[in-house]
């Protein structure tokens, strides 16, 4: 990872210059560096290890062979462990100026008072290079961790069935920790036995394996309902299954939880010795949780096919718990990935304002381009999961914003048509609604091939009917791709009907180029003054989030 912030050659002269005259030093400066950080934070001795490879001293050889770019990819991965290890980034920046503070004495015996000035402010220079390397490490890795999480719930939203959800959550798994190996095992019923579901880098000789509750490492895993790992399985005393023993050289394992209830366990292994880092066993924890969630919908969905009068009542449930799924995944985008791309923007523009070089002054604006596209990006990203439009100035205003959007990203001209006394619904009736808007909109955008689409809202009595058409080339004409099309309508009428409502799909009346596609939604027109859905976050707390984002 090249660091974000340039050095001119001339500064990088004087620092490998700095590194070899102090080399017969550093061992002293490492030490009073040490003790100095033990006195300030207390930091384990991982976190001090990869903050050292972050100072002059440290990369040494590295400037020795005028290789500045290997450095700061270093810089970049010690960053990644530095935020794996949950340490703050103010702790970062304090641990550089120590270190600039105790290399003063030394430069003023080995440097004349002249180039004093001048040592000094390459090696700040450097530092705060370093700073936006490690900085940037730090927002790879939080997005890192929000897209797994996302993937989750996409994983959710668009598997078919248990089976081939299971299949997702492992794969995403594996690829987020870069595992060699992982399996999910369920339990089997109520029996306390637990069933091999799905698997990645295992052959089939794994599809009947039953391992008992307390058998094993992943059979304690059940039986305590904690975390477990082998980091060095070639340490463990312990009964392993050779499945396992003969794959891999470190299990980490969860257990995926239903309340208090253990349903099965989820294990990934490393080719070599590994040992998890603070936010890895919290990320761990967090896919387990949430693939527990939808792990349990799917088996509740399989339910519910069989008991036709629970459907609306049960989906609706799990309707509410997915919406504030996207906000809690939204808010933890605002607060952690939004905040540290906004501290990474400050530090730029603090940068900017003080280096007169063009060339370096182009660079720093540049990224700062980039940074503000990213922030954006993230902006539309949380818009999506939880738009503020609908809870703050209601439905209409929402899909408008929906439509206005379409034109823009697909060049979908889209006209909106509301009846006088919509009104606002009930926030249970707004979010149905939107959410069919939405979807609608995302597979004209997607799949139609169409130039226009009509969005007609309006009222009658008691009942909201919603029309969506376009002109574009209709539902049998396009590519095929059952699952996911399917499910997309499908859980539009699961929202539709959980109101009572009804959904129905079919060929426009209006379209030259083809059958075009027409979808007519009817549902009640719920109480205005019913605003107690417990499940949503409220308009003021939202409207804060976006407002400190400003």
């Amino acid at each position: 990872m090249p660091a974000l912030l340039p050095i001119k050659e001339s500064q990088r002269g004087i620092v490998q210059q700095i590194a070899h005259v102090l080399q017969p030093r550093f061992a002293e400066i490492r030490a009073d560096w040490r003790k100095q950080m033990f006195a300030d934070f207390q930091l384990d001795g991982r976190a001090m290890a990869a903050l050292e490879r972050l100072t002059i001293g440290t990369g040494f050889r590295v400037f020795c062979h005028a290789d500045m770019e290997r450095f700061y990819e270093n810089a970049g991965y010690y960053g990644t462990r530095l935020a794996k290890l949950k340490i703050d980034t103010r702790v970062i920046s304090r641990s550089l100026d120590i270190y600039l503070e105790i290399l003063v004495p030394y430069l003023r015996d080995h440097f004349d008072g002249d180039r004093l000035p001048e040592i000094i402010a390459a090696l700040d220079r450097f530092s705060s290079a370093t700073y936006v390397s490690v900085s940037d490490a730090y927002f790879d890795n939080q997005k890192a961790e929000s897209a797994a999480l996302l993937s989750v719930l996409d994983a959710e939203l668009s598997a078919s069935g248990l089976d081939a959800l299971l299949e997702r959550v492992l794969q995403i798994t594996v690829n987020t920790f870069r595992a060699t190996i992982g399996i999910i095992l369920l339990r089997d019923g109520d029996a306390p036995v637990l069933r091999a579901r799905a698997r990645v880098g295992f052959g089939p000789e794994v599809d009947n394996l039953e391992i008992e509750f307390g058998t094993g490492f992943s059979g304690q895993i059940a039986v305590t309902g904690e975390p477990g790992i082998l980091p060095d399985i070639s340490e463990s005393h312990g009964t392993l299954n050779p499945f396992c023993r003969d794959k891999a050289q470190a299990l980490w394992g969860v257990p995926l939880k239903a309340g208090d209830k253990v349903i099965g366990v989820l294990l990934i292994g490393f080719a070599k010795p590994y040992f998890w880092l603070d936010s890895e066993r919290e990320l761990l924890r967090a896919i387990a949780d949430r693939s527990a969630l939808a792990i349990q919908r799917a088996g509740m969905t399989d339910a519910l096919r069989e008991r036709e009068g629970r459907i609306a009542e049960l989906s609706g449930h799990l309707l509410r718990a997915q919406e504030e799924e996207r906000k809690r995944i939204s808010r933890e985008l605002h607060d952690e990935t939004g905040q540290a791309l906004m501290v990474i923007r400050l530090y730029l523009g603090m940068l900017e304002q003080t280096v007169t070089a063009r060339t370096a002054k182009a660079k720093i604006h540049e990224t700062l381009d980039v940074v503000d596209r990213t922030i954006e990006g993230i902006r539309r990203i949380i818009g999506r999961l939880s738009p503020l439009v609908l809870q703050e100035l209601g439905l209409i205003a929402a899909i408008r914003k929906e439509a206005k959007d379409l034109a823009k990203s697909a060049g979908v001209k889209a006209k909106v048509s509301v009846g006088e006394n919509v009104g606002r619904l009930s926030p249970v009736t707004e979010t149905a609604v939107y959410r069919v808007v939405q979807e609608a909109l995302h597979n004209v955008a997607k799949h139609a091939n169409a130039s226009t689409v009509s969005i007609q809202l309006r009222r009658e009595g008691d009942l909201v009917k919603l029309c969506i058409e376009d002109d574009g080339v209709g539902i049998k004409a396009q590519k095929p791709n059952p699952g996911r099309r399917s499910f997309g309508l499908a859980g539009m009428r699961e929202r539709i009907a959980t109101l009572g409502g009804s959904l129905k799909v079919g060929a426009a009346s209006r379209n030259a180029q083809g059958p075009g596609t027409k979808i007519e939604v009817v549902v009640p027109a719920a109480s205005a003054g019913d605003w107690h859905d417990r499940g949503l976050t409220t308009v003021q707390e939202q409207s804060a989030v976006q407002k400190s984002s400003n």
